[in-house]
């Protein structure tokens, strides 16, 4: 069993098929309580997952989709920067600002120039209340004003555009655990019992 909390998500999903012939599938995934349904919709080279965020992935080079999701992942797994690749529609829901990636990446140049002697002293506590406390930062926006208004001692964060604060949205990653699992239930429902 997976120990990512998005993959857990779907422990208890069942698959009802409501269309299949051959590459053609429109498959319904949801558990016992009606939580984090979702849908898988094939034809060939094409992928559809609606999971409360839709994608629409598609490859010219594999007619069957979920082979591609199976070969390009270990088994149980995802493997979001290859797939993000393929996305046709919903692109712009692909990557976002992670609050939690900028404050790591703020607290570790704290450290960083702490470490090398450049930052003053009282910089770690300054950050915290003038960033992590008063700046508004639950958006790319302010987190960056935040930064770019930041001085204390003539000490500030230097050059801001080269900084990246983007990952991975929850709703791509929800929807990849989606895909995996989905393929993963509809394999094991094609595999032939054994005595």
């Amino acid at each position: 069993m997976s120990t990512d909390p998005i993959a857990a998500r779907f422990a208890r999903h069942t698959m009802t098929v409501l269309h299949e012939d051959g590459l053609y599938r429109h498959l319904r995934f949801e558990d016992p309580d009606g939580q984090y349904p979702f849908e898988l919709i094939t034809w060939p080279f094409n992928l559809v997952v609606k999971s409360g965020w839709t994608f629409h992935f598609d490859i010219d080079a594999t007619p069957d989709m979920f082979d591609l999701f199976r070969r390009t992942a270990f088994p149980g797994e995802i493997n979001p920067g290859y797939w993000s690749e393929k996305v046709r529609a919903g692109r712009d829901e692909i990557e976002g600002f992670n609050p939690d990636l900028f404050e790591q990446q703020v607290k570790q140049y704290v450290v960083h120039s702490i470490r090398h002697g450049e930052a003053p002293r009282g910089i770690g506590a300054e950050v915290t209340r003038e960033i992590f406390e008063m700046g508004d930062i639950s958006h790319e926006a302010g987190a960056r004003a935040a930064l770019a208004d930041f001085r204390y001692n003539d000490w500030d964060f230097g050059d801001l555009p080269e900084w990246d604060f983007s990952d991975y949205t929850p709703g791509f990653l929800h929807s990849c655990h989606a895909i995996r699992h989905g393929i993963d239930l509809w394999t094991t429902s094609r595999k032939p019992a054994t005595a």
